[in-house]
């Protein structure tokens, strides 16, 4: 993994940090689950990014970008 993506993995490791502990003290409420699942999705981004591929988000880009110039 690239000193960038190793640097942007910490960054989400402490942001998971942040909402565990704020959920834990029942600061979210019904949020919660959807900024854990935001950070989670970030860190499938980072995993297709280190494997090589397109994140799923860039691909949907790409593709509504074809179809804009198709139509």
């Amino acid at each position: 993994m690239s000193r960038y993506l190793e640097d942007a993995a910490a960054l989400l490791r402490k942001s998971a940090q942040v909402v565990e502990k704020k959920a834990a003290q029942a600061q979210y409420g019904d949020t919660y689950n959807d900024q854990r699942m935001a950070v989670a999705q970030q860190f499938a981004t980072l995993a297709a990014i280190d494997k090589g591929l397109l994140p799923a988000e860039i691909v949907q880009d790409v593709l509504r970008a074809i179809a804009d110039r198709a139509a």
